[in-house]
C-alpha cells in the first residue's frame, strides 16, 4: 500500500511535467510558423524568387528554409503563396521543399545533445529583448528566437520524465509488447505523425522515448519510417478543404514521404528476419550512441524524400497540375504577365501591368453572371482573388516608382497608379452591386435591366482597355454619360404599387446608387485611359 501511496503522486507530478514539456514544444513549434510569416513578406518573397533562380542556390536555400523552420509545412505554406502568386515557378517550389527535408533533421540531431544551459540562456534574453521592446524593428526575428527556445526546453523537459520512468509499474509490460511486435512501432510513428505536424518534431519526441528504455533502437526505427505513411494521412486530413496550388504541393510532400517511408520499412524489416547487415547495420559505426544513431538515420530518411523529389522533378508539376488544377479563383489571383525582371525595363512593364489590368476589369462579367443566376462560382472567393490580384499590381506600380525614370514616364507611371486605384474601387462597387442584386426576387425585371446595362458598358470598358483605339474610348464615355436624371426616374418607379416587399425595395434602391457609382468610376477609367493615350502618342 505505503509503494502504491508513493508512486500515484510521482506519476501525477511525471505526467505533468512531461505535459507541460508537450506544451513548451508545440508553442514553439506554433511560435516559429507564426514569426516566419509575418517576416515573409513582400521583400522576402521577390528575394526568394531571385535566388532560386540558379537550382544550387535554390537547393541551399531550401535547406536553409527547413533549418530554421524545422517544418516542411511551414516551408510549403510560404511556397504555396509565391506559387499561387506566380511569383515563383511550381518546379523551382518543389526543389526549394525537397531541399528542405535536409535542414529539418536539425531538430533531431541537436535533440541528442545535452543544451540544458545554452536554451536556458536562449529563452531568458530573447524574452527580455521581446518584455522590453528592444529593437522592435526585429521583433518576428527574436519572437522565432524565443520560439526555438521554447521547442528544446519542451524536448528536455520530456527527457527528465523518461530518465525514473522505466522503474514505473507497467512499463515493462508495455516495452514488452514491443519486444514481442517490434514492427508495430510503425504504427507508433503513424499515428503520431498523424496527430503531431511535423516529422522532426515526432523524431525528437521518439529519440526521447528510446533514452527511456520505451523503445528499443529497431523500434525506434520501425517508428521512424512510419512517419511517411502519417505524413500522407495528416495531409489528407489537412488539405481535403484546399484546392489548386497549395493542395498540389502538399500532395507532391505527402507522396514522396510515403515512398520513403515504405521503402525504409521493408528494407529494416528485411534486415531484421534475414539479419543481413543493411541500413541499421551501416549506421552502427558510425556513432557510439543509439540516439545519435536514431539522427543519422533520421537524416537518411530525410535525404531519401529529398532525392526521390529531385527525380520525378521534371514530370511533377505536370501530374499535380492534372491531379489537382488550379481554381478559378487561384488563376484570378495569379498575375500573368507581372515578373520581379519586367522591373528592370519600365516602358515594358508598364505595358504588362495593362494586361493585368485588363484581366482585372474582365473578371467584373463574372460578377454579373452571379448577379443574373448565371454562375456558380462564389463571390467571396472571387472578390478575395481580385484584391489579390489588385495588390500584387500596386506593389508591382510602387516598386516602378523607386525606378530612376524620364519625367515623361514617370507621369505615365502615375497615371498607371491613378487607373489602378479606380479600377479597384470599380471592382469593390461591382462586387457590392452584385451581392445586393444576387438572388433579388423580387422586381426582377428591373434587376436585370441594370445588370444587362451595367455589363454593356463593363464590356465596352474592356475593348477600350486592351485596343485603347480612339472609337472604343469615345463610345466608353458615350455610355458613361451623367445619367442622374434616368435613374431618378427609375428610383420613382420602385414600389409605387405597393406590391413589393420593403426588403426588395431598399435593395433595389441601394443597387441604383451602386450602378450610378459604377458608371461614373467607369468615366473616370475612360478619361484615365485617354490622358495615358495621350502620353504615348
Amino acid at each position: 500500500m505505503g509503494h502504491q501511496g508513493t508512486t500515484a503522486p510521482a506519476m501525477t507530478l511525471l505526467l505533468a511535467l512531461y505535459l507541460a514539456g508537450l506544451s513548451f514544444f508545440f508553442t514553439g513549434v506554433s511560435g516559429i510558423s507564426d514569426n516566419l510569416r509575418q517576416l515573409s513578406g513582400q521583400r522576402f518573397r521577390q528575394w526568394l524568387s531571385r535566388a532560386t533562380h540558379h537550382p544550387l542556390l535554390a537547393g541551399l536555400l531550401g535547406t536553409a528554409l527547413g533549418l530554421v523552420t524545422q517544418s516542411t509545412s511551414v516551408v510549403a505554406f510560404v511556397l504555396s503563396g509565391m506559387t499561387a502568386s506566380g511569383l515563383l515557378p511550381m518546379q523551382r517550389a518543389l526543389m526549394v521543399l525537397a531541399w528542405a527535408n535536409l535542414g529539418t533533421a536539425a531538430l533531431v540531431f541537436i535533440a541528442t545533445l545535452d543544451l540544458h544551459m545554452p536554451i536556458l540562456y536562449l529563452i531568458g534574453i530573447s524574452g527580455l529583448i521581446l518584455a522590453f521592446k528592444l529593437w522592435d524593428k526585429w521583433k518576428p526575428a527574436f519572437g522565432g528566437v524565443l520560439s526555438i527556445g521554447l521547442v528544446f526546453f519542451g524536448l528536455d523537459m520530456m527527457k527528465q520524465v523518461f530518465k525514473p520512468l522505466s522503474s514505473a509499474p507497467g512499463f515493462a509490460t508495455v516495452s514488452g509488447f514491443f519486444d514481442y511486435w517490434p514492427d508495430a512501432a510503425f504504427f507508433v510513428g503513424m499515428l503520431m505523425r498523424t496527430v503531431i505536424h511535423s516529422s522532426a518534431a515526432v523524431e525528437a519526441i521518439g529519440i526521447t522515448l528510446n533514452k527511456g528504455g520505451f523503445l528499443a533502437e529497431f523500434q525506434s526505427m520501425m517508428s521512424m519510417a512510419g512517419l511517411g505513411v502519417g505524413t500522407a494521412i495528416a495531409t489528407y486530413l489537412l488539405s481535403s478543404n484546399l484546392r489548386g496550388v497549395p493542395r498540389q504541393i502538399a500532395l507532391f510532400q505527402a507522396g514522396t514521404n510515403v515512398v520513403a517511408g515504405v521503402l525504409f520499412a521493408a528494407v529494416f524489416i528485411a534486415e531484421r528476419i534475414t539479419r543481413e547487415p543493411l541500413l541499421i547495420a551501416g549506421v552502427d559505426h558510425l556513432s557510439p550512441s543509439v540516439s545519435g544513431r536514431m539522427a543519422i538515420m533520421y537524416f537518411c530518411f530525410n535525404a531519401t524524400i529529398m532525392l526521390l523529389s529531385l527525380a520525378v522533378l521534371p514530370w511533377a508539376p505536370g501530374w499535380l497540375e492534372r491531379l489537382c488544377p488550379p481554381t478559378p479563383e487561384q488563376d484570378l489571383s495569379r498575375p500573368m504577365y507581372l515578373q520581379t525582371e519586367a522591373l528592370r525595363s519600365p516602358e515594358t512593364a508598364l505595358d504588362l501591368v495593362a494586361l493585368e489590368q485588363v484581366r482585372l476589369v474582365r473578371g467584373l462579367q463574372r460578377y454579373l453572371e452571379i448577379a443574373r443566376g448565371e454562375s456558380t462560382f462564389e463571390l467571396e472567393s472571387l472578390h478575395g482573388a481580385a484584391n489579390e490580384l489588385g495588390t500584387k499590381i500596386t506593389e508591382f506600380l510602387d516598386a516602378l516608382v523607386g525606378k530612376p525614370l524620364s519625367g515623361k514616364l514617370a507621369s505615365r507611371v502615375i497615371s498607371f497608379q491613378r487607373k489602378e486605384e479606380t479600377i479597384r474601387a470599380l471592382e469593390d462597387n461591382v462586387y457590392l452591386f452584385a451581392e445586393t442584386l444576387h438572388d433579388q426576387t423580387g422586381a426582377a425585371a428591373m434587376a436585370n435591366r441594370l445588370v444587362e446595362a451595367l455589363d454593356t458598358i463593363v464590356l465596352t470598358a474592356i475593348d477600350a482597355l486592351h485596343s485603347q483605339d480612339k472609337m472604343d474610348l469615345d463610345m466608353l464615355m458615350k455610355l458613361t454619360d451623367d445619367r442622374g436624371g434616368m435613374m431618378e426616374r427609375l428610383r420613382g418607379r420602385i414600389g409605387v404599387d405597393g406590391s413589393e416587399d420593403v426588403g426588395n425595395v431598399a435593395a433595389l434602391h441601394y443597387a441604383t446608387t451602386l450602378f450610378e457609382r459604377n458608371v461614373w468610376l467607369l468615366r473616370q477609367l475612360a478619361l484615365w485611359l485617354k490622358e495615358d493615350t495621350k502620353a504615348t502618342a
